[in-house]
């Protein structure tokens, strides 16, 4: 009776050790897990920022070539009508 419960004390203090070096190897895990959720977390907002960033610009690059397009389109107008103002005026001279 002593051997055995010997044997099962001594099985509950190695299962108990045991399992305390398991604990702290999960957690040990667990803390590199966030080490690397962290890091990724903060390359992909980094990457974020910067594909922001590049789509504010290429939106101010088309909207500066949209503005140069109505201007030019407008410079030529005023010149149309301008030339098509001094017609009629030939017209009477004529």
């Amino acid at each position: 009776m002593e051997q055995i419960l010997a044997f099962v004390l001594g099985a509950g203090i190695a299962l108990f050790v045991w399992g305390v070096v398991v604990a702290f190897k999960t957690v040990k895990k667990v803390k590199q897990i966030e080490q690397r959720i962290t890091s990724h977390q903060d390359w992909i907002s980094r990457n974020d920022e910067l594909i922001n960033r590049r789509i504010d610009q290429e939106v101010d690059r088309t909207n500066n070539i949209f503005n140069d397009c109505i201007r030019h389109t407008d410079s030529r107008v005023d010149k149309l009508e301008a030339k098509l103002t001094s017609i009629p005026k030939e017209i009477l001279k004529g």
